[in-house]
C-alpha cells in the first residue's frame, strides 16, 4: 500500500520538476535597470512573475519607458518608450529618432540583459522605410512597432435622439470608414533569441 503511494508522489515531483527546465535560469530575471539612477529619474513599478519581470521607468524629461525580460528556451525582451509626439502616423525614421535619443541614456543594471545596444546596433544597420519591421539581430530578430494607446473612456453625454436618415444623404459603406485617426502610441522594441 505505501510502495504505489509513494511512486505515485515520486512521479508527481518529478513531473514538476522537469516542466520547470529552462535553459534562462530563474536567478538571471531580475531588475534590469540599475538601483542608482541618475537625478530625475524614478522606477515607477517592478512586477516580477516567475519567469518575467517588467519595470517602468520615468525619465526626467517626463518620457516613460517599460522594459520586459523573460524567457525559458529563448531569451525575450522589449522596451517601449511612451513619449510626446509619437502616434500611429509617425514615420519610421522619426520613431527611430527617438529611440537613437532614449536608449543609450537608459540606466540599466550591472546584470541586465536586455541590452539598448542590440537594438540600437539593428537600427543603424538595418534597411527599413515603415513601421512595423522585423530585422535580424545577431543570433535573434528585432521588431520595431507602433502601438496604439488605449483610448480613454470618457463618461457617456446624453444625446439627442437620432434623426431620421434621408436615403439621399446615405453614404456608401466605404465611404464611412475611411482612414484611421491619428492616435498617441507607444514605440516598442523587442528582441528575441533561443537560447
Amino acid at each position: 500500500m505505501l510502495r504505489p503511494l509513494l511512486s505515485c508522489f515520486i512521479a508527481v515531483f518529478s513531473s514538476a520538476a522537469l516542466a520547470d527546465e529552462c535553459a534562462l535560469d530563474t536567478k538571471a530575471i531580475t531588475a534590469q535597470f540599475s538601483a542608482k539612477l541618475p537625478k530625475g529619474v524614478k522606477v515607477l513599478s517592478t512586477k516580477k512573475e516567475k519567469r518575467k519581470v517588467k519595470q517602468v521607468l520615468k525619465l526626467a524629461d517626463g518620457v516613460e519607458v517599460t522594459v520586459d525580460f523573460g524567457g525559458c528556451e529563448r531569451v525575450q525582451y522589449a522596451f517601449s518608450i511612451k513619449a510626446k509626439g509619437l502616434t500611429t502616423k509617425t514615420v519610421g525614421a522619426e520613431a527611430m529618432a527617438v529611440a537613437r535619443r532614449v536608449l543609450p541614456g537608459l540606466p540599466m543594471s550591472k546584470d541586465a540583459m536586455a541590452e539598448p545596444k542590440v537594438l540600437l546596433t539593428a537600427i543603424d544597420e538595418g534597411s527599413f522605410t515603415s513601421l512595423p519591421a522585423t530585422l535580424s539581430c545577431g543570433p535573434g530578430s528585432c521588431r520595431f512597432e507602433l502601438v496604439p494607446l488605449p483610448e480613454k473612456k470618457k463618461p457617456a453625454a446624453k444625446k439627442p435622439p437620432p434623426k431620421k436618415a434621408d436615403p439621399k444623404d446615405a453614404k456608401a459603406p466605404d465611404e464611412e470608414k475611411g482612414d484611421e485617426a491619428e492616435r498617441p502610441a507607444t514605440l516598442v522594441l523587442s528582441y528575441d533569441a533561443a537560447i
